[in-house]
């Protein structure tokens, strides 16, 4: 049984995903602990090419300082093992939370905001999560929102459709779609060029963020597909569900952050940030207020 990664006492498993195995470690060097990504090779693919790429991409990562970000604070390999040591956040995946909490819509905008400045901080660093989701968004016991799993996953070829059945309604993971059995993303979040196999790029990650906030306002996502092949012919065709009852603003922005056509969304996170953030019930307590004064009725806001 593995107990040691490099200088890394490995303590306790806490996960696994498409992409590799999490452990709680101790690093004897800082005398603290980390959570330590063993990444899984590709069985038949795993190039020295590859390797080198995902240590370039972590070290990427390493320089990146952001507080709705977690931090990596080491990468390397021992052998042929790919390892990556990150900040041990306390707290639950944002699918747990929501699951859990229940919160309303404010509270789940404010959530979504917070990730979203984790999203928009990689990408002025020029780098692509490529698999944005609630299970890689982190709601810390401290209050912090953390977006983790940045840029280990990109697309090579075009996705093969099968019908095979798809949880679209359940809990989704990484999934090897490609001919080359490369990791592309999660189905369920993954934006129309990325089925049609092209690199993931911002705009991906735009679509990936506003499918995750749809599901986090309504409970639902907006591309129905009990198969894989069912849910790429609804999101390569632009064809959404109906919409749940919501704001027109939000259904707007909703309707452009998941356009078909990447050129058709907004033009960056942080324009998308920006139009979410705006404060939509102030105005209307400010009129409400006026009404009341003209009416000679003391009104409390």
């Amino acid at each position: 049984m593995l107990s040691r990664v490099g200088r890394y006492k490995l303590i306790d498993r806490i996960g696994e995903g498409g992409m590799g195995v999490v452990y709680v470690a101790h690093d004897p060097e800082l005398d603290r602990r980390v959570a330590l990504k063993l990444l899984r090779p590709e069985p038949g693919a795993e190039t020295e090419e590859r390797r080198t790429r995902l240590v370039l991409e972590a070290q990427a990562m390493a320089k990146l300082s952001h507080p709705n970000v977690v931090t990596v604070h080491d990468v390397g390999r021992v052998g042929e093992q790919l390892f990556l040591a990150m900040e041990l956040v306390d707290g639950v995946t944002l699918s747990r939370f929501l699951a859990r909490e229940a919160p309303p819509r404010r509270k789940v905008l404010e959530l979504l905001l917070l990730a979203g400045r984790g999203l928009a901080a990689a990408h002025g660093a020029g780098l692509v999560h490529r698999d944005f989701k609630p299970d890689n968004v982190l709601v810390g016991n401290d209050g912090r929102v953390r977006v983790t799993d940045f840029g280990l996953a990109r697309v090579s070829g075009p996705a093969v459709m099968t019908d095979a059945h798809l949880d679209v309604e359940g809990p989704t993971r990484p999934v090897a779609l490609t001919a080359t059995g490369m990791l592309i993303g999660t189905p369920a979040y993954m934006a129309p060029e990325q089925w049609r196999g092209e690199d993931a790029d911002a705009k991906s990650d735009q679509f990936a963020f506003a499918v995750t906030l749809y599901e986090s306002l309504f409970g639902i996502r907006p591309h129905d597909g009990a198969t894989m092949r069912e849910l790429a012919t609804n999101v390569l065709a632009g064809k959404m569900r109906p919409f749940p009852p919501a704001p027109r603003w939000l259904r707007t922005l909703l309707e452009r952050a998941l356009a078909l056509d990447p050129a058709s969304r907004f033009p960056s996170i942080d324009a998308l940030l920006s139009e979410l953030g705006k404060d939509r019930d102030r105005p209307q307590r400010i009129a409400l207020s006026v009404g009341g004064m003209l009416a000679g009725t003391a009104v409390l806001v």
